[in-house]
């Protein structure tokens, strides 16, 4: 997975990212592969974070349409249901209907989408929250390889000192 120095080569001495250590090359490598990964997942899970944001948005739009729908909706049906029975009041006519209007139809439609949405909506939610767990931890654990490459490579290249200068 990780390509090292012959062993024929003397170690390449290079510095690590923490400044006060020099890495044999081999586990330099590793050390540049293992920041790679781990600035891979934090690209990840700061997508993830503004799915998250946004989907908490489109709940709450959701919401609003059910309510604000439903709302306006019975409005509607309350003033054409007076306004019917003032017509019957008045004309003495019985079969007069309620006057259907588009509002209580886009009132209907706003009702519906955002009850059919919001499920949807809830399950994206659960599964974002579920990928930053997830992120979360192999940001975790790439933070421990990561500290475990700089322990290795700072042993290393300590006994590469002293079998070099004794």
């Amino acid at each position: 997975m990780f390509a090292a120095t012959p062993k024929e080569s003397p170690p390449a001495q290079t510095k690590n990212s923490t400044g006060n250590t020099k890495l044999p090359a081999d586990y330099q490598c590793r050390l540049d592969d293992c920041e790679k990964i781990l600035a891979r997942h934090h690209f990840v899970r700061d997508g993830l974070q503004r799915s998250l944001n946004w989907t908490k948005v489109n709940i709450g739009f959701d919401t609003t349409l059910v309510v604000l729908g439903g709302y306006f909706g019975w409005q509607n049906y309350i003033t054409a249901n007076q306004e019917a029975s003032f017509l019957r009041s008045v004309t003495g006519n019985p079969h007069i209907r309620r006057i259907f209007t588009p509002f209580t139809l886009f009132s209907l439609m706003g009702v519906l989408l955002g009850i059919f949405s919001f499920p949807v909506d809830v399950a994206a939610l659960s599964t974002v929250q579920n990928q930053i767990q997830m992120q979360d931890q192999a940001i975790q654990n790439g933070e421990a390889t990561r500290e475990s490459i700089i322990r290795e490579g700072t042993s290393a290249a300590a006994s590469i000192k002293e079998v070099l200068f004794t």
